[in-house]
């Protein structure tokens, strides 16, 4: 039954409406007040609309033939100079057109401040431009270099044409005739009037950082040639005149092109800051709904005012097109409809401070009512999580402290690993002890949640993981999001996290007395929160758990390293590591010196498997060949040094003896496990410091085997039998990458000089079942 539909008994209907009834009687006298104002407050408003409507119309049709009138006059110095150029470039000399050219534009640009630069150009693809630079002018000639390459010849000159600065940049294959400006003006140069003058679209000019229209206009000279002149209005000027306008309160004025391109306006009070760019200013739909709806209905209307509703109020528009320029230019006019109604507002400003005053309290009120229940409902929830909490907590530690030999180090209690899980809600949960050298982790127990698995025996060491081994003094939980990207976990998550797919990594130090023990790991838990009664027994229990072990690992250490220095120094010394190839046809020559064929009775046997060593893409090939050569070498080297008597390569396998004599040497089987636990160190080192798949199973046995010599010219060294199918069925059955597991015998001969964890029992075909042992390191 779901949790709402769950009725309480105890308690009394009577009270539950006395409640609803105390939270709806304010709320309704409050909404009572409201409707009351709002119904007296309308009736006035809809009183006055109307006047306040055609007042609006009348004062936008007087802005709107203000500022027709001030744009007029701003764009008005090009339509007088087209006509003065008209009449005074038509002189058959280009050179004489060219001075008068330069003359009256230095007089414009000096008295009209909003023209921004003058072009002149022919059909002969010569140009002339003059542009304002300061107090100064800069005049530019499209003339040809010594060498007969075209350039712009720059004379910064002054109101007199006096030279004051000449330089030259090239101009590569400038044409003037094929500028927009130049074409149009030629296609309209048959039209009478100002309908000869082309207006170009307004475009930047990075030079001087305006934002300019071009006017132009064709003069045909007295031999017939044509002349093309142009001049530059700029309307930043025109943009800061249009926002000093105040349409009511607080409308706006634009000028628009049919397109919604903004010419000038609001959208344009950034024009001449670096980045702006003014070409691709369009009226937004979402920013400026009334300007957008204006100029559609403009579009199909035609001119007029209109009211549109906008952002929850009206609006007045005046839309109108702009004489004396640009047929497509639109002048659009908006603001709010009550802007205009300031007459209303002064004989309903008490009213409406009183509305104001009493929607504020109402809604003060509410959200006062609103937080209160949410935060009562909030901490409700909270208590009832915590409550649950509690309850579970109270069950899994109650279950802990139930299970017997809780505290005895040498019983395993695997309770501890699955209360983690299950509190956390994590994929996995570990406890790892630390062994007395201080750089070696043990993992006790590992509980896989989904799998339902326990696992024991895998050794960290602290080249693989240094942050973890120095955060094992803090006693503070540390949360690592996603060990894989963080750099100081990544080796830890490819050895230990990866092959059960987790990233997630949070771990607490167990101590006594301030002196690290180990620490226990959960993997990607989805449940931190209220963890912390749970995880502090647990460590309470681990950490009484590993006293005692520490205590006996320090006794018997002293004990079991001289033992097995003395019995290796007693035993004979190892001959020449035979390096045996596991083909009848070798490359190279026959082994001599091996021993006779026949049957070895107690013969120690280590499998070393590279698991995950065969990919079939060619980099990954390539990178796996490599990186298994440079393990081979060490292992080459490692065998050498600790005395193993031969090495053998079969498919993704090393065989490594201990030694091959019908007298059994307990020491061949010693110095073995010693050479077995090197190369684990140094094949995990090697591993981790690459992204690699690639992971080592080792298995070791002592038992029967038959070696033979095979072949002829030359003869291989070939061993087979139990204790090599034994070693071989430990390593492929290694619960974990990087773990070293052992039969019962090895471990009835080693179990004195170094650490075992009991990996529980195993089938082993022919024989039966059998206990095996996962080995991790010297005592």
């Amino acid at each position: 039954m779901p949790s709402d539909e769950i009725v309480n008994p105890l308690i009394s209907p009577v009270n539950r409406r006395w409640q609803i009834l105390q939270v709806l009687a304010p709320i309704a006298g409050v909404l009572l007040v409201i409707g009351a104002i709002a119904l007296v407050s309308w009736h006035s408003y809809k009183a006055t609309r109307a006047g306040a409507i055609s007042l609006t119309n009348d004062l936008l049709r007087s802005q709107q033939r203000y500022i027709t009138q001030e744009v007029s006059n701003y764009l008005s110095p090009a339509i007088s100079s087209t006509v003065l150029a008209h009449d005074m470039l038509n002189l058959a000399s280009p050179a004489a057109n060219a001075n008068i050219f330069l003359l009256l534009s230095r007089s414009i640009l000096r008295n009209v401040p909003q023209v921004d630069g003058f072009y002149l150009a022919n059909q002969n693809g010569e140009f002339w431009r003059v542009s304002r630079e300061g107090q100064n002018f800069q005049e530019t000639i499209l003339g040809a270099d010594a060498k007969g390459q075209p350039d712009f010849q720059h004379l910064l000159v002054n109101l007199d044409g006096e030279v004051l600065q000449q330089d030259a940049t090239p101009a590569h294959d400038f044409n003037p005739t094929t500028l927009p400006w130049y074409q149009g003006a030629l296609h309209k140069a048959n039209r009478k009037g100002i309908d000869r003058i082309f207006w170009s679209d307004p475009y930047p000019y990075p030079q001087t950082h305006q934002f300019i229209v071009t006017a132009s206009i064709a003069i045909r000279t007295l031999n017939g040639r044509e002349v093309v002149f142009a001049i530059n209005i700029s309307l930043n000027q025109l943009t800061n005149f249009l926002n000093s306008l105040k349409v009511g309160k607080s409308g706006q004025a634009v000028i628009v092109s049919l397109s919604g391109q903004v010419i000038a306006g609001h959208n344009m009070a950034d024009l001449g800051k670096p980045g702006f760019q003014a070409a691709n200013v369009y009226l937004n739909p979402v920013t400026q709904p009334v300007f957008t709806r204006a100029l559609n209905m403009f579009r199909i209307l035609g001119p007029g005012a209109g009211i549109i509703r906008a952002r929850g109020k009206d609006y007045v528009t005046m839309a109108s097109a702009m004489p004396l320029a640009k047929h497509s230019w639109v002048l659009i006019l908006n603001a709010p409809e009550n802007d205009f109604a300031s007459f209303a507002q002064v004989i309903q400003k008490q009213t409406v401070y009183f509305s104001l005053l009493i929607v504020g309290l109402a809604c003060l009120l509410a959200c006062g009512l609103i937080f209160q229940g949410r935060r009562v409902n909030s901490l409700k929830r909270v208590i009832e999580t915590n409550k649950e909490n509690n309850l579970i907590d109270n069950a899994l530690l109650l279950k802990v402290a139930n299970t017997p030999g809780l505290l005895d180090p040498h019983r395993e209690v695997p309770i501890l690993t699955e209360v983690l899980t299950e509190r956390a809600a994590a994929q996995r949960a570990g406890i790892w002890r630390l062994l007395p050298d201080g750089n070696r982790l043990l993992c006790e127990d590992v509980f896989d949640r989904p799998k339902d698995v326990h696992g024991s025996g895998m050794e960290l060491i602290r080249a693989a993981c240094p942050a973890l081994f120095d955060n094992l003094t803090t006693p503070h939980l540390v949360n690592i999001p996603d060990a894989a990207t963080d750099p100081q976990y990544q080796a830890f998550q490819r050895l230990v996290m990866r092959p059960a797919g987790t990233t997630h990594l949070v771990y607490l130090p167990v101590q006594d007395l301030h002196q690290p023990l180990g620490v226990i790991m959960i993997e990607d838990p989805q449940q931190l929160d209220g963890l912390d009664r749970v995880l502090a027994l647990v460590a309470a229990v681990v950490a009484v758990r590993f006293a005692q072990l520490q205590k006996t690992a320090v006794q018997l250490d002293s004990v079991g390293a001289g033992d097995l220095e003395k019995t290796l120094a007693k035993a004979p010394k190892p001959g020449p590591l035979h390096m045996v190839e596991g083909f009848l046809i070798p490359p190279g020559e026959g082994s001599g010196g091996l021993p006779a064929s026949g049957l070895y009775p107690q013969v120690p046997v280590m499998v070393l498997e590279f698991a995950e060593a065969f990919t079939e893409q060619k980099e990954g090939a390539e990178q796996t060949l490599q990186l298994i050569g440079q393990l081979s070498d060490t292992i080459q080297q490692l065998a050498r040094q600790y005395g193993v008597f031969s090495l053998q390569v079969t498919g993704n396998r090393l065989i490594l003896l201990g030694g091959c004599s019908q007298t059994p040497e307990p020491a061949t089987l010693l110095r073995l496990a010693e050479a077995a636990i090197a190369i684990r160190e140094a094949s995990l080192t090697a591993l981790l410091s690459q992204n690699s798949q690639v992971m080592i199973r080792i298995g070791i046995d002592i038992g029967p085997i038959l070696a033979a010599r095979l072949g002829k010219d030359p003869s291989i060294f070939n061993v087979w039998g139990t204790g090599l199918g034994v070693a071989e069925l430990l390593a492929r059955t290694a619960p974990d990458g990087g773990q070293i597991q052992v039969s019962d015998q090895a471990y009835q001969i080693m179990r004195n000089y170094f650490l075992f964890r009991p990996r529980g029992e195993f089938y082993l075909p022919g024989e039966g079942i059998t206990q095996t042992y996962i080995l991790a390191g010297r005592r």
